[in-house]
């Protein structure tokens, strides 16, 4: 009779998996087209101005979709789990999880005004690292060999993508610093989001992210940013496309895929970014890019696989 049972379940767990992976790499493709697009915004505004632009339009569009969602609720006989009243604890998870999302970026934009772009990717790609550390610690959680050797490689391949472009200088000692807490912050992000995911839906949760970000952004970029709002049509259709398709989308999906498997696992996966990036920057942009770079971006692929196959990757989601 257990075995019975065991079947099913094992059954469900596949195909949760299955479906976060593949959410997870659909979600891959807009958010690396991100920096693409933040290039072509930055004809007209900053990146900080496009962070903010992102973050309100996002806002109002998951505001509608919670909107309808409570809409189509009242017309059902359904009782979410949602419906219940918000503890003190979970709001105070909101809450950070929000303020991790805001300060990352905002570490992130600040970052590149202090230290060039290949040290930005090569430090805040480590924060799956930082994820299993604090998984380790905080939570107890154990990884097997596969999982272990998988995020080695995939982060191995990350770094070798961005080391021959990497200068560290002391003058650039306080943009390295920064980009490693962009690492810190998206660790924890992921880690709250994943947490969340069980209480709330994606909507809320990206609501209350892209919320709060504009909260923090409103009264800081117009002391810091001469220009905040594009001058050209094109420029206004490149920063709402970028927010539809890269924060709601994109990241909407990051968030979905986070209630099928584990911040670890995510975290492996999201460096796969720097390869999608790469090969959108050589297509669109003619950028070069080497040998040595096929061959780090075939290791983060296996990597990704070795993580992503391990059982530990299955634990977690179960």
């Amino acid at each position: 009779m257990t075995a019975k049972l065991e079947l099913p379940q094992q059954q469900l767990s596949k195909t949760s998996t299955f479906i976060g992976t593949a959410s997870l790499f659909v979600a891959l493709i807009p958010i690396s087209l991100a920096p693409v697009l933040v290039k072509l915004c930055e004809r007209e505004i900053s990146a900080n101005a496009v962070v903010f632009h992102r973050a309100w339009i996002a806002t109002i569009v998951f505001g509608l979709w919670c909107g309808l969602q409570t809409l189509l609720r009242q017309k059902s006989d359904e009782q979410p789990i949602e419906q219940k009243p918000l503890t003190r604890g979970e709001l105070a998870l909101l809450v950070a999880m929000g303020t991790a999302g805001a300060t990352y970026l905002l570490l992130w934009a600040w970052s590149l005004t202090q230290t060039s772009v290949a040290n930005v990717a090569l430090l805040s790609n480590l924060n799956p690292l930082f994820v299993g550390l604090a998984g380790y610690l905080l939570f107890g959680r154990r990884f097997d060999n596969r999982f272990v050797i998988g995020m080695i490689m995939a982060v191995g391949g990350a770094i070798a993508i961005e080391l021959n472009k990497v200068q560290f200088a002391t003058d650039q000692i306080l943009g390295d610093a920064l980009a490693l807490l962009t690492a810190i912050f998206i660790a924890a992000y992921l880690m709250l989001v994943e947490r969340l995911r069980r209480r709330f839906s994606t909507a809320t949760i990206m609501l209350w992210r892209c919320g709060v970000t504009t909260v923090f952004l409103l009264p800081v970029l117009p002391s810091v940013e001469d220009r905040l709002l594009p001058y050209t049509w094109m420029g206004w259709f490149f920063v709402i496309f970028q927010a539809l398709l890269c924060q709601v989308f994109g990241q909407g999906l990051l968030a979905y895929s986070l209630s099928k498997l584990s911040s670890g696992v995510v975290a492996v996966t999201l460096l796969l970014e720097p390869v999608l990036a790469s090969f959108f920057a050589w297509v669109i942009f003619n950028e070069k890019v080497s040998f040595s770079d096929w061959v780090a971006f075939v290791v983060v692929l296996f990597g990704i696989y070795l993580a992503q196959s391990s059982q530990s990757a299955v634990k977690a989601t179960n």
